[in-house]
C-alpha cells in the first residue's frame, strides 16, 4: 500500500489479481499516472517499481552514499503520489523524476553544509592479500578497485559536473532532457559533460601513475 505522508517508504507488493497486474504492467508510464491520478494505487505501484531502482542509482552516486540514495529516491516517489493529480504528460517520466530527486539530493547537500557534516565517505574496497588473491580473481579484483577510483572521482567533481554527466550516461538522457532536469540551456549541459569527462580522465589518468 501507497502512503502518501511525507518520508513514508513505499511497500510495494503483489496483491492485485494476475490479470489486472499484467494489464498494468503492460501500460505506458503516462497511462500509469492518469489512473493513479484517479486514485489507482495499484498503477502507482506498478510505476514505483519500475522507476526506483534508477532513482535510487542516480541519487547514491550524488550523494556518495547508497543508503541515503535509496532514501532520497523513496521520498521521490512519495512527492509524486502526492503531486499526482498535477501530472500533465511532457516527454519522459522517467525525466520529471530525475529532475525531483536532483531537487532533493541538492537539498539534502545543502542540508548537509549547513550542518557542517560532510557526505559520507565511500568505503574503501578490501584489497586481498597477494598469498589469497588468486590468477582467476585478479580481474575481478582490478575492475572492482577500477570502479571504486571512478566513483571517487565523480564525487570530486562540482554538482553541476557530477549531475550531468550522471545523467549523460548513467541514464541515457539526451542533451534536450538534460536541459530540463537541471533547468539550463542544452549548449550549456553538452559543455558541462565534455569537461566533466575530462576531469574524470585526468583523475583516472593521474591514479593509474606509477
Amino acid at each position: 500500500m501507497i502512503d502518501h505522508r511525507p518520508g513514508v517508504v513505499l511497500q510495494l507488493h503483489a496483491a492485485r489479481p494476475s490479470a489486472e497486474a499484467a494489464a498494468l504492467e503492460a501500460c505506458d508510464d503516462d497511462a500509469l499516472m492518469a489512473l493513479a491520478a484517479a486514485d489507482h494505487r495499484g498503477a502507482f505501484e506498478v510505476l514505483a517499481g519500475r522507476h526506483l531502482a534508477v532513482l535510487a542509482a542516480f541519487c547514491a552516486k550524488f550523494l556518495g552514499s547508497p543508503r541515503t540514495g535509496e532514501e532520497v529516491a523513496q521520498d521521490v516517489l512519495v512527492e509524486a503520489w502526492t503531486r499526482r493529480r498535477g501530472y500533465r504528460p511532457a516527454g519522459r517520466f522517467r525525466v520529471l523524476l530525475l529532475a525531483m530527486a536532483r531537487t532533493r539530493c541538492l537539498n539534502r547537500l545543502r542540508d548537509d553544509r549547513r550542518r557542517h557534516a560532510r557526505a559520507p565517505a565511500l568505503a574503501e574496497a578490501p584489497v586481498e592479500s597477494e598469498a589469497a588473491a588468486r590468477a582467476d580473481q585478479l580481474e575481478d579484483l582490478l575492475e572492482r578497485e577500477r570502479e571504486r577510483q571512478v566513483r571517487a572521482a565523480l564525487l570530486e567533481l562540482p554538482i553541476s559536473l557530477r549531475e550531468a554527466v550522471l545523467l549523460r550516461f548513467d541514464h541515457g538522457l539526451d542533451y534536450a532532457e538534460i536541459a530540463r532536469v537541471v533547468g539550463r540551456p542544452e549548449g550549456t549541459m553538452r559543455s558541462r559533460v565534455f569537461h566533466a569527462l575530462k576531469r574524470l580522465r585526468g583523475a583516472l589518468a593521474a591514479g593509474e601513475e606509477p
